[in-house]
């Protein structure tokens, strides 16, 4: 088999499967049902939707793996209308109990209480994960489905739809290129390859930040390979030594902008620095990893134009780990 071939398989491969997805959905749409119902019959606030976010809604969630999980992310809105902030800081608390409620069989340490969400365990079955973020609700940010999420070091403000919207506008326009590659299967393959970094992996959204910033301009190419060394290009070119900022929901000419040793962005919210906790040590370990990736994918692509297909899968093995062989087979 091509490398070309081997790439088309093993992007389908890391993807969910659609019973996984099929089992997910249905659980999902379980605890939207009773958390609407919940809510109603406690009074307390008034819970106006339930929105999707996360990988999952952007469709760049990976296949269930020792290294990846496959957890689906709930932003829950509530109406703030005739509220006091003090009582909206308790969102956190009442959509964990009211959780509770719907699941009183679970165990306990099957919730937890994040600093933006309630996390729900389920054990069973394909062992999903649901995080539930509350956002209160806020129409005048001019942004569709905008809010803030309540938090004890102070309310964040995002939205569901615009982050979504995010990836699939990028995804949209890399269309336009002929051959596979689409831009949320790209940050699919770069987070495959972050979540084999140990202590140096990074959130989903640091993912799709920086690789959006890779394409910004050229657009994707129309292989997976190129489009892979062009990830990893930009970021030995840049090294994360000065922001990374979009401006497709604020000017970042007239906002003030978070800061930090490394800077990269929340593309809604310019005071959500999603890099804070970096230190020049963590950029310094960070890029060194992005070397190594960066120097076997040249390695592959000469092994590749020498016609040795084996050392090129050694070569990418080196980026994605011994699952890019197996994932990537025929199958007999």
């Amino acid at each position: 088999m091509t490398i070309k071939g081997r790439f088309d398989r093993f992007t389908r491969q890391i993807r969910p499967t659609e019973d996984h997805i099929d089992e997910a959905n249905r659980q999902v749409k379980y605890m939207i049902e009773r958390l609407h119902d919940k809510v109603a019959e406690d009074g307390t606030f008034v819970l106006e939707k339930c929105l999707r976010a996360g990988s999952n809604a952007k469709f760049t969630s990976l296949r269930k793996t020792v290294e990846n999980r496959f957890d689906v992310d709930l932003g829950a809105y509530y109406s703030g209308e005739g509220a006091t902030k003090e009582k909206l800081d308790t969102l956190l608390d009442f959509t964990l109990a009211r959780l509770v409620e719907i699941y009183p069989q679970k165990p306990k340490e099957d919730f937890a209480k994040l600093q933006s969400a309630v996390r729900v365990k389920f054990t069973s079955g394909i062992k999903l994960w649901v995080d539930v973020a509350p956002i209160v609700k806020d129409d005048s940010l001019g942004i569709d489905n905008g809010g803030h999420i309540p938090r004890d070091d102070g309310w964040r403000l995002t939205s569901v739809t615009a982050h979504n919207d995010f990836v699939a506008k990028r995804t949209e326009e890399s269309k336009k290129v002929a051959g596979p590659v689409r831009f949320n299967r790209l940050v699919r393959l770069v987070k495959w390859w972050n979540n084999l970094q140990g202590p140096l992996v990074q959130p989903a959204i640091f993912c799709e930040l920086v690789t959006a910033a890779a394409v910004r301009g050229p657009g994707v190419t129309p292989e997976w390979q190129t489009s892979l060394r062009q990830v990893f290009t930009f970021l030995r070119k840049h090294r994360l030594a000065e922001p990374i900022v979009f401006d497709d929901y604020y000017n970042p000419a007239k906002t003030q902008l978070a800061g930090g040793t490394v800077v990269v962005l929340d593309s809604v919210n310019p005071k959500n620095n999603v890099a804070a906790d970096w230190t020049e040590q963590t950029r310094k370990d960070f890029l060194d990893c992005v070397q190594d990736a960066y120097d076997a994918t040249v390695a592959a692509w000469s092994a590749e134009r020498d016609g040795d297909e084996e050392e090129a899968v050694e070569h990418w093995c080196e980026v994605f780990g011994p699952a890019f062989r197996t994932l990537s087979e025929e199958e007999e």
